[in-house]
Formats: structure tokens, sequence, C-alpha cells
């Protein structure tokens, strides 16, 4: 008989990703990720298998490798390692040998870059980069300029507070920038992202290690990221915004790096944010992806691609520090542009490991191969580029599958799918005509799934308000039973850009699997359903998105299959902000679990990450429009909450602060609703720790089944 899906089962999950094909398309290296009980962290190991099948072999086991890149010539591979200590390179050997490491006084920020020769790696990492004149702020007392230098020299050694208490370094922080931290990152301090190449030796060292030669290549008080080879290893091109004003500006720019000098100088003037830039083959193209902004921050990212030959031959032959003007994104072809879909996949899954894998690659010098979302199910395309223009066409879609990410080189396309019933797995793409093709499986990652009762799936369409058409997918109760009511809960995604869709969902199935209906839909403003669809919620959060989702519901009730007296939801981030509006809006749910929620839309814009998000969802600036700010907040209406609700929130969640939870859960309080307040020290917006994971989903679970059976 099959078990139940139990949230213990989370440590069981094994995760490939970050598929990455040899150059001669014979094997593919990637990551499996798995959730560890005794070190409470996420542990990741390097794998490889035969694109022509096989039993797949684990390379590594130190349970801290990530990130690898095939040398150009396939002899070697290069990886991001915390074995060490810190994020470091280590190189391996393909034809056998231990890895061996490349030593940096930098701490690793990004996958590895192998230059075109196979000589060098290039990375990303902070550095102090305040010229000797630069002070804190004017006004500051005469120390502080050390007080800076001194704490940067601390995060650069990867040195915490409660390592080293005793050094003598100051704890205080100062604030001078608009943007002065990030979710998942934390405080910025006086550190910069920049661009560092270190020689590879041609030989390992027979002691394990050697002090790489580094040198950083990107300068002046800026952030640099996304570095690219062009094909003859002269040039990198980065994203930066090399502007004193770069935190009032929602763009990027690209620039070229002279690798032997250093020297830089401005490639493309961007109109919103562009990067994951990759030189064509013949170095006379590059790809990016990115936006312009039409849409302001809800402009769906697309393919670009931009001439670069003339700029460079122009660059060249100019004697001096003359150099030519910098293009602009009027002079990049959008390539997905009649497509109308977004570039990647948005698609959400709490049980999958992607890793850095680019959503896009070259072919050759005038094709394409990419990523993109359709109504909530990712597939890979084909771009042709011509005079006229460029041709999309599909190469393999499925409409109840994800293809999370993929990777192609040597003639094979390796591809990494789940569904709401599998996790991801890696896939070899025997193309076919039109969108159809033959996949050959290359992983089985959990083979323990097929002894445990899930939740069957069915995708279906239905009239959201004003008459549009939205996409749910209903999970039905393992062990259905066609014409019996199920209790039912309503998930509801977070951006309001984000995406549900055919990828699986481990705390749905966990519900599907102990006897609940699970219903989640795309309301207005979710991507891959066009610019205007995804648009449509700006302004409106709580308007017709609300009406949309509970439209959902009541198709759910009319299939026979919802128990209207037992209906529950539940969401995170925009799905925590939407449940708590939901709750202040109907007393149809039973229970509710608010997480991360936005609750006050004017005491979110001071205090969230993303200040700049506020301004182009709700209206304008807070002071100008409070009444606005004020009228879409379920603060507005809490005296009208009667379901009892179940808060969560991480205590350093930089995204939705966690005083947005305060706020509601005060005032729930203070009314004498039923609301409890669970607080997660340590985690950001996004959970990482698997036992604040387990605990989570044990709540949820504990918390239903209560005012299910009540």
């Amino acid at each position: 008989m099959p078990s139940m899906l139990k949230p213990e089962d989370l440590y069981k999950f094994k995760n490939p990703g970050d598929p990455q094909v040899s150059p001669d398309g014979s094997k593919v290296l990637f990551v499996v990720s798995q959730a560890d009980k005794k070190t409470d962290k996420n542990l990741s190991n390097i794998w490889i298998v035969d694109t022509s099948g096989g039993k797949p072999r684990r390379l590594t086991g130190s349970g801290k490798d990530r990130s690898p890149r095939w040398s150009p010539d396939g002899k070697r591979i290069a990886f991001v390692s915390e074995r060490s200590g810190k994020a470091q390179i280590w190189i391996m050997e393909v034809g056998g040998g231990e890895p061996w490491l490349l030593a940096t006084d930098q701490i690793v920020r990004s996958a590895p870059l192998w230059s075109p020769d196979g000589k060098y790696v290039v990375f990303t990492a902070r550095d102090f980069t305040k010229d000797h004149n630069w002070v804190p702020y004017p006004g500051a007392p005469e120390w502080d300029r050390k007080r800076a230098s001194s704490q940067a020299s601390k995060a650069l050694s990867g040195k915490t507070q409660k390592e080293d208490d005793k050094d003598g370094v100051s704890d205080v922080k100062v604030i001078t920038r608009l943007r002065y931290r990030f979710d998942g990152t934390g405080y910025f301090g006086d550190l910069r992202n920049h661009v560092f190449i270190v020689a590879v030796p041609d030989s390992a060292p027979e002691s394990g290690e050697v002090k790489g030669d580094v040198r950083r290549l990107t300068h002046g008080d800026y952030d640099h990221d996304g570095p690219s080879f062009s094909p003859d290893g002269k040039y990198l091109v980065v994203s930066a915004l090399r502007r004193d004003d770069a935190d009032y500006q929602q763009k990027q720019d690209l620039w070229l790096v002279e690798v032997a000098t250093g020297r830089m100088v401005h490639l493309m003037d961007g109109a919103g944010p562009c990067g994951n830039v990759r030189w064509a083959p013949g170095g006379k193209r590059l790809a990016f992806i990115g936006h312009d902004r039409s849409y302001g921050g809800s402009t769906s990212s697309a393919l670009w691609v931009l001439e670069v030959g003339e700029f460079i031959k122009d660059l060249e032959a100019r004697a001096g520090l003359s150099v030519p003007p910098p293009l602009s994104m009027q002079d990049a072809l959008n390539v997905t542009s009649g497509l109308d879909r977004p570039v990647g996949n948005p698609v959400s899954s709490d049980m999958r490991y992607t890793g850095e894998a680019s959503p896009y690659t070259w072919e050759d010098d005038n094709t394409l191969f990419f990523l993109a979302c359709d109504r909530g199910a990712t597939g890979i395309y084909r771009a042709d580029l011509r005079p006229e223009g460029a041709k999309v066409s599909c190469v393999w879609h499925d409409p109840d599958k994800t293809v999370s990410a993929f990777d192609r080189a040597g003639g094979k396309t390796i591809l990494q799918i789940g569904s709401p019933v599998e996790t991801d797995d890696l896939y070899r793409l025997d193309e076919g005509a039109g969108c159809d093709g033959r996949l050959v499986r290359l992983t089985a990652s959990n083979p323990w799934l097929d002894k445990v009762a899930l939740g069957s799936f069915r995708r279906f369409t239905y009239k959201g308000d004003k008459g549009w058409d939205i996409d749910g997918w209903l999970l039905y109760p393992a062990g259905y039973q066609e014409g019996k009511r199920y209790p039912t809960v309503l998930f509801i995604h977070g951006g309001p850009h984000g995406v549900y869709g055919s990828s699986f969902m481990f705390q749905c199935q966990i519900f599907a699997s102990r006897g609940y209906a699970v219903v989640y839909t795309n309301p207005r403003g979710s991507e891959s359903y066009g610019q205007e669809f995804a648009y449509a919620c700006v302004g409106d959060w709580g308007g017709s998105d609300f009406k949309d989702i509970m439209a959902g519901v009541d198709h759910v009730i009319d299939a026979g299959v919802a128990d209207p007296s037992k209906l529950f939801v539940t969401g995170w981030s925009y799905g925590g902000y939407m449940t708590s509006w939901t709750i202040t809006q109907t007393t149809r749910f039973k229970a509710a679990i608010a997480g991360a929620i936005v609750a006050d839309c004017y005491s979110m814009y001071g205090t969230s990450d993303i200040p700049y998000f506020g301004e182009h969802h709700w209206g304008g600036l807070p002071w100008e429009e409070r009444d606005k700010y004020f009228e879409r907040s379920p603060i507005a209406y809490v005296a009208k909450v009667e379901t009892p609700v179940l808060i969560i929130h991480g205590e350093g969640d930089l995204r939705c602060p966690i005083s947005q939870s305060e706020e509601f859960y005060l005032s729930l309080k203070r009314l004498g609703k039923t609301a409890v307040f669970v607080r997660y020290p340590g985690e950001f917006h996004g959970f990482t720790k698997p036992s604040h994971k387990f605990d989570r989903f044990e709540r949820m679970l504990a918390w239903l089944n209560y005012y299910a059976s009540a």
C-alpha cells in the first residue's frame, strides 16, 4: 500500500540541475542537491553521465561543490567549492585524479568562466574599491574611514562577527546609499562586485593546492556582473552601471573590458536591466537577456542580439584613448518580441536545483536556442537570425511539463524536466518536427516516490474577472473518488509576476497525499501569458486579480471536487499579501496560512530592499498617493477578519520585512481575533535551512488538519 508524503520526506529528495554538456557532446555534468538533517544544510555534489545513457557517476563527495564548467578542450572541469572553508575554484582532470585547489584571497561569487584558450578562469567577487580620498560621509568622525576599511577586510576574509568577536572591528552599520541591502545577500557595506582573472597551471600541483595569480579586471566603485569572453579572448563584456547615481537608475549597461590591460569601454547604453551576456562564435554579435522598461518594472524579459563587430573594428582603429560612442538598445534586435513570452523559466517549484545555468545558448552565428514560458509551462525554442529579423520556432514544449534548465553542445541537447507529479530529472532531446521530439531519460533521482501516494493533476481554463481566460491546476487527493467532495487548499503564487504551472511542488503534494484537493491558478499579473496580461495587476492589487483567484475556487467547487464548507487558503510574498487580503474580504475560508506577507503598502515602501517596486505597483510615491496605498492594504480592513490565520515569516526578510507580519498580527490580537505568529531566525525571504522548511510544513499541515476536522 502506498505511503503518504510527509514533511520529513524533504530530506529524501535528490534534486539534479545545472546540466553542462561537454564540448564533444558525449557527457553531461550536473549537480545533485539534497537537504541534510545532520548539518541542517543543503549538500551539493557534482555528477556525470554519458549523453548516450548509462548509470550516472558521482565525481565529488564533499557536499559543498557546485557550478561545474568544462574547459574548452573538454579535458578539465572547473567548479566552485566551500570545502576549504570559503568559496574557491577547484580544478579536476577529467582523465582521473583528485580535484585541486586554485586558491585565491577572494571569495568566489559566480560560476567559473574559462578563457577560450583554457589558460585562465574568470570569476566575480566583492572588493573594497574606494579611493584614498573617500570618506563615509561629510561630517563623519576622522576615524570612520578606518572603521569602514576594517569592516570590508573582515567581510572579504569570510569571517563573521560570531567567529571573531574580539578583533576590535566595529559592528556599527553606516548607511549612505539608497540601495544598501538586498534580500538573500544582506547589507552591502562598502563593497562592490568586481571581475577577476586567474591563471590555471598546465598541470596539477603535487600538493593539491596552488596559490592563484589573480588580477582584478574591473575598476571603480561600481558593481560588475556576468562576464563573457569574446571568442578570440581579447575582451570580456560585463553588465554594469558605472554612474554615481546608479542607485537611482533602474537599468544596466554593457561594457567591454580589454583583458590584457583592464581598459573599460562603454559598449551599450541600456534602457532597462540587461545581463546574462553571451558572445556569438564569430565574435561579431552578442546576446543578452533584459528589457527596455516599456512597461516599467513589469516588462517581461526578452532575448536580444546586438551587432558589435563594427564597434570593435572602430575601437581598434582609433589611436590613444579615443573611443566610439556607445550603442543603444535601439541598435539591438529583440529576438522574442513576436513570441510575447518571458525568456527563461519562471515557473515555481519548491523542490528544484538550477544553479547558474543560462536560459539560452548560441548554436552558430545565426542560431540561438532558448527557454521561454507559455501558459505556465516552459519549453525550448529556436531563433534563426535573418536580415529581415528573427524567426522563432518551437523545438520542444509540453503543456504538462516544465523545462527548468538546459544545455546544448556537440550536437546534443540536455533538458532538465519536471511536472506536477514528477521531480526534475535530466533528459536527452532527440529533436523531431515542430514541438515534438523524443526524450531519453538520463537520470532517475527519486524512485522512492513510486511508492508514495501522490495526487494526480488536471490543468483547466476558466473565466476570470471581465471574462478573461485564466489557467488553473487541480491536484486531486490521493485515492480520489469521483462524486466525493474534499477539503480544498488554495495556493496563491508570489510575484505578483510569478507563475504556477506544470512543475513539482512538495508543499502541495503533501496536502494531496493526505486527502486534500489542491488548487492553484495564474491570475492576471502572472507571467507567461503575454505582456498585457502580466501588466494587468499593476495599480490594481486586490482587484481583478483577487476576483480571478476566487473564480478559480468556484470552478473547482462547481466541478464537484471542492467542499465549499472546508476551504483553506495560503500563499507566500505576494501570495501572502493576497491571503491576508482574501481574509479581509471574505469569510469563505475556514483557516488561512499567510507567509512573508505585505499588510501595509505604505510602511512596506520604506522598509523593503526594493523601494521602486512599490512606486510602480501601487501608483506612485507613498506620500503623494497615501490613499491609494492604504486602500489596497489588508491592514485597512483587519477588523473584518473572521478566519483563523497562521502567520509565518523569516526574521531576516528584507524583501517583505517581518514588520509587515508584526503589524497585521498585533492588530488581529488587539481585536481579539484568532492568530498565531511563527518567526524563523536567520531566514531571508526564501527559507534555506532544511529544519525550518520542515518545521514550516509540519505547522501548515497541523493547522489545516485541526480546522478541517473542526
